[in-house]
């Protein structure tokens, strides 16, 4: 089997606009790559402006901070992030993430396991 490889400067993204101003992007899922066990994609905050604070009721979602400061809030517990550190929000749990940094935030995500990606695929009108 060939390994499936994803190149996220070529990927289309959703811009959505203030208040929860972001580019979010999929890059691997069960309905577009055939991939059973997660998804995956990007999400970029810019600064001043943060995520809509909701949940995800049977997957777990994990971000892998790669640029940028800000915060996670995980059912109100807040995390400080930055490059190489990860966190996990576990399913039903209530989870947003705030770019108070002076710089562009950006994180991968990763869902398991995969469907909840499946809303913003719809939105991108890749479904």
């Amino acid at each position: 089997m060939k390994p499936l490889v994803a190149k996220s400067w070529e990927a289309d993204f959703l811009a959505t606009p203030s208040p929860y101003e972001r580019h979010r992007q999929v890059l691997f899922s069960n309905k577009t790559h055939g991939v059973y066990s997660a998804s995956l994609g990007t999400v970029t905050i810019p600064p001043g402006s943060k995520s809509d604070y909701h949940s995800h009721e049977t997957s777990d979602e994990f971000w892998i901070f790669t640029r940028g400061h800000g915060m996670v809030n995980v059912d109100g517990n807040e995390i400080d992030v930055r490059p190489g550190v990860v966190v996990l929000a576990p399913a039903k749990s209530k989870h947003q993430i705030i770019n108070n940094g002076m710089e562009t935030l950006h994180a991968y995500w990763i869902l398991c396991p995969p469907g909840p990606e499946e809303a913003l695929l719809r939105m991108m009108e890749k479904l």
